[in-house]
């Protein structure tokens, strides 16, 4: 399935979980990186690092078999680089990245979007591929709107 009708899909199915009922933003977390994992079979590891201060990320709500680094200052890797820009990220192949932190051997490929809310970072939505060059603009496009569901 083309993957513009999967992240729409996702949209229709976040809107439908979070209508209706208040729930904190660990909540919606958890269920977006579910449900993206869910829809993206492919990717090997989608969830959420939370800025617990100013310089430093500390994992959230993830989807995976492996298990990611614990925290990540906003110096170091793709994340965050993400968090200290402000700014989506994407990496066609990690091992042309400087600084990349490795939690596993089967990484290609990364995407990472800042998450705001007042315009405050809160956090970084963490996707990584195994194939080369596997996230483009429409990757970010829809993640960039899929994370909106956190403000």
């Amino acid at each position: 399935m083309d993957k513009v009708l999967i992240y729409e899909k996702v949209i229709n199915d976040l809107s439908h979980y979070f209508q209706g009922y208040a729930i904190d933003r660990t909540a919606k977390m958890s269920i977006i990186a579910s449900t993206l994992s869910n829809k993206f079979p492919d990717w090997i590891f989608c969830g959420f690092y939370r800025a617990v201060d100013e310089k430093l990320l500390e994992i959230g709500p993830y989807q995976s078999s492996i298990v990611p680094c614990a925290q990540i200052k906003f110096s170091n890797g793709v994340c965050g680089m993400s968090a200290r820009q402000r700014k989506s990220i994407i990496v066609d192949n990690v091992n042309n990245f400087d600084g990349y932190i490795s939690c596993d051997d089967q990484t290609i490929s990364e995407i990472v979007i800042p998450v705001f809310s007042k315009d405050k970072l809160i956090g970084v939505l963490d996707i990584d591929g195994r194939l080369e060059s596997q996230f483009d603009l429409t990757d970010k496009k829809y993640l960039e709107k899929i994370v909106g569901y956190l403000k």
